[in-house]
């Protein structure tokens, strides 16, 4: 077979390839279809959830928390999901208020586990009363990644 020869075959099957609908199969398809849908839902589900899909992506990990005021003076954490966290040793704890951040991690570490929850109290003179906000925010240290961020609005 010759050059010219070889050249028109290998046309004639690439015209052939990209001509004929049965040519990529259909489960190949699907397949990528349902990948895009899972991922889709994952990220979906972590913002639903009350994370933050680019944050869970930058940190590497999924780890659901929520923060809740008890009292004027002091905060609850609760893991509602996702890896342990080690408060006050690989992760910080942080509190802005009125412009000031104050790191409230307990002392001594804590090691946070899904369902287990953590009461925190406000450092010394700080106290948020009817109607301040207060940012809180849960900082791995080791990664210098933002793991949690919630604005705190205090109807004590």
């Amino acid at each position: 077979m010759g050059s010219k020869s070889l050249c028109k075959h290998i046309n004639r099957s690439l015209n052939t390839f990209t001509h004929n609908e049965e040519a990529v199969n259909r489960m190949v398809v699907a397949a990528l279809a349902m990948l895009c849908v899972g991922l889709l839902a994952l990220m979906g589900g972590a913002v639903l959830l009350g994370g933050s899909t680019e944050r869970a992506l930058k940190s590497g990990t999924f780890t659901q928390l929520d923060v809740q005021i008890l009292d004027s003076k002091n905060l609850n954490i609760e893991h509602k999901g996702g890896d342990p966290i080690n408060l006050g040793e690989k992760a910080s704890v942080y509190l802005q208020h009125n412009s000031i951040e104050y790191e409230i991690s307990p002392d001594p570490p804590v090691v946070l586990e899904v369902a287990n929850s953590i009461k925190l109290a406000l450092p010394d003179g700080v106290e948020l009363k009817e109607g301040d906000s207060a940012i809180i925010t849960i900082k791995n240290e080791r990664k210098n990644k933002i793991i949690y961020r919630k604005e705190l609005l205090s109807d004590y």
